[in-house]
């Protein structure tokens, strides 16, 4: 009996190290497959979607959906009261002297149903059967946007595969990003994003805000179905300093038309330079305007907080001169005093 046990021994000793060796390479196959999982994760999240997070009632500020709707509010409430007195005003005002408004906010032009379309054609058609990611276009972009190749960085946001990826953003406040990123993976340091409505921005960020230096563009595409009576407009750009994502400090806002499509006898702003807080005119500011014709003028004004300092008492309660034309001292631009508030970069102000 004793043998019997003694022979068991050895055959035990053989199965139990074959157990520990098939655990061994279960744990090892495990790890393993977690690797790679933890690989294909962080190669999706190079190019991911950053959602802008919603300001805290604590923080006292308001969000940007609240701000929307309260603005959206308010011109309800006030379009019955001013439509009058704004019409009679508009004709009392001097084309020549009229300070152009630049070109307003328009959001999200994904709207209506159906293909939109430029001339009968859909600008998106030619995107299908182009397998480039977001992440190819954003590193190419970037490329040519580091080497101020800005040509070529125009002639990539026209192609259709580059208008699809714009097109697929669902708001403002969401965007592609590519770039470097801190400890928490959020945009920090140099990387270029890609909006919705054609817009993009290549510089510097810091806990996923633009901040420091950077450049943001639009590019203008209008469709069928577009109600935009003045097309004039092609291109929108801000170059400066940047904090708290909106542009604070020195820049140039600027931009880009097509006469062939501007109304006859209208004046167009082209560029401000100076001093920006939060997105508005803030410090003294140099303007050049284009006319229809192709005339180019240059003025100097005050602003502070996005309101034009007058340069004189106005001539009514309804408007009053706030740039002083560069070559003529006693040649001004003028604006609605109703008007005269919140002056800056429409499309990047909350």
């Amino acid at each position: 009996m004793g043998d019997k046990k003694k022979d068991l021994i050895p055959i035990l000793a053989i199965a139990l190290f074959l157990v520990i060796i098939i655990i061994l390479c279960v744990v090892r196959l495990g790890e393993r497959k977690k690797n790679e999982s933890r690989q294909d994760a962080a190669a999706a999240e190079s190019v991911e979607m950053i959602y802008a997070q919603e300001t805290t009632a604590e923080s006292g500020e308001v969000s940007l959906e609240r701000k929307e709707s309260a603005s959206v509010a308010s011109e309800e409430e006030s379009t019955e009261t001013e439509t009058e007195s704004q019409t009679v005003s508009m004709q009392e005002e001097s084309v020549e002297n009229q300070l152009p408004a630049g070109k307003e906010k328009t959001g999200n032009q994904k709207t209506g149903t159906g293909v939109r379309t430029i001339s009968g054609n859909d600008p998106l058609a030619a995107a299908e059967g182009v397998n480039k990611t977001n992440e190819e276009m954003l590193m190419e972009m970037s490329g040519y946007w580091e080497q101020d190749n800005m040509e070529a960085v125009r002639d990539l946001a026209h192609l259709a595969w580059f208008m699809k990826m714009s097109a697929s953003i669902a708001d403002e406040d969401t965007f592609y990003y590519y770039g470097e990123r801190n400890a928490q993976g959020q945009p920090e340091g140099t990387g270029i994003a890609c909006y919705a409505d054609n817009e993009y921005y290549y510089g510097q960020w810091s806990q996923g805000k633009r901040e420091g230096t950077g450049e943001w563009v639009k590019y203008y595409v209008y469709y069928d179905d577009d109600t935009v009576s003045d097309r004039a407009y092609t291109l929108h750009m801000y170059m400066g300093e940047w904090a708290d994502d909106l542009p604070n400090g020195s820049g140039q806002e600027h931009y880009e038309l097509d006469l062939s499509q501007a109304a006859k006898k209208d004046r167009y702003l082209q560029n401000v330079i100076g001093s920006f807080q939060d997105g508005m005119y803030s410090g003294e500011m140099y303007l050049t305007t284009l006319n229809w014709d192709g005339n180019q003028e240059e003025w100097n004004g005050m602003a502070e907080g996005g309101v034009w300092s007058p340069y004189g008492a106005a001539t009514n309660k309804k408007e009053v001169p706030v740039c002083q034309d560069v070559d003529d001292d006693a040649n001004y631009l003028w604006i609605l005093v109703r008007n005269n508030k919140d002056r800056g970069i429409d499309e990047l102000m909350p």
